[in-house]
C-alpha cells in the first residue's frame, strides 16, 4: 500500500470514530422520546374507564357491608328477643368492633343493695342464651360486668360497692352456667362506682342524683 493510500485510509477511521458518538446520542434520544411517550399515556386519563372503576368499587364496598356476621345475627335476634325491655328503655343493645354490647338497668336485675338475681333478670338472660345458642356452632365468649353508683354501702355481706358489684356480675354468671353456657367462656367482673357512663356528680362536686340510676347497670358483652 503506498504512502497516499494509507494516508486516505488513516483518514477514513478517524473520521469513523469521530462518528462512532452519534450512534450513543442517538439511542439516548430514542430513549428519551419512548420515555415521554409512555409518560404521556400513562398520564391520560379515561374518564369512562375510571367511572367504571369507582362503581366497581362501590359495588364491592356495598357487598361487603351487606355480609351478615354471626354476631350480626346474634343482634338481630337480641333486638327482636329483647323488643319489650328496649321499648321500656330498660337495655340497650350495640354492635361494635368488640362484639355485642348489652347495657341493662341493674333495677332489672336487682333490687337495692342486693344481690340476688331477680325473675326479670333471669328471663333477660334466658333470651340472650337463646339468641347465642341459636347460632351453637359459634362459641360465644361472655363478659359480665357489675358497675354501681357512688353511694357507699356498709353491710356485713357487702362492705362496700366492690363487693356489691362483683357479687351482682358473678350472680348473672352463675346463671349463664346453669342454662347451659360452659364456665371457660364466661367471665365476671366487679368495677364499683369506677366507671360511670355518666358523671357522678356536678363541677361543684355536688351528687348529681338523676345519674345514680343510669350508672348502676349490668353489662353484657358477647364476642368471638
Amino acid at each position: 500500500m503506498d504512502l497516499k493510500n494509507l494516508h486516505r485510509k488513516t483518514e477514513l477511521d478517524s473520521h469513523e470514530e469521530d462518528q462512532e458518538w452519534l450512534l450513543t446520542y442517538s439511542d439516548m434520544i430514542t430513549l428519551l422520546l419512548a420515555f415521554f411517550a409512555v409518560l404521556i399515556a400513562v398520564s391520560y386519563v379515561d374518564l369512562n374507564l375510571w367511572e367504571q372503576m369507582k362503581q366497581g368499587l362501590r359495588s364491592e364496598i356495598n357487598k361487603q357491608e351487606n355480609v351478615q356476621t354471626p354476631l350480626a345475627e346474634v343482634k338481630k335476634d337480641l333486638d327482636e328477643k329483647l323488643a319489650e325491655e328496649r321499648e321500656a328503655e330498660l337495655v340497650d343493645i350495640i354492635l361494635d368492633r368488640e362484639g355485642i354490647k348489652l347495657f341493662f338497668n341493674s333495677s332489672s336485675f336487682y333490687n337495692s343493695g342486693e344481690a340476688n338475681l331477680l325473675p326479670t333478670g333471669q328471663q333477660i338472660i334466658d333470651k340472650v342464651t337463646q339468641a347465642m345458642n341459636d347460632l351453637g356452632y359459634y362459641k360465644f365468649k361472655v363478659d359480665v360486668e357489675g358497675h354501681s353508683d357512688n353511694v357507699p354501702i356498709n353491710t356485713p355481706v357487702y362492705p362496700s360497692n366492690w363487693e356489691l358489684s362483683v357479687a351482682r356480675a358473678s350472680g348473672v354468671v352463675k346463671y349463664f352456667i346453669q342454662e347451659g353456657i360452659e364456665p371457660e367462656r364466661i367471665k365476671a367482673s366487679g368495677y364499683a362506682d369506677t366507671k360511670p357512663i355518666v358523671p357522678h356528680v356536678d363541677e361543684a362536686g355536688n351528687d348529681i342524683v338523676e345519674n345514680r340510676a343510669l350508672n348502676r347497670r349490668i353489662v353484657i358483652r358477647i364476642y368471638y
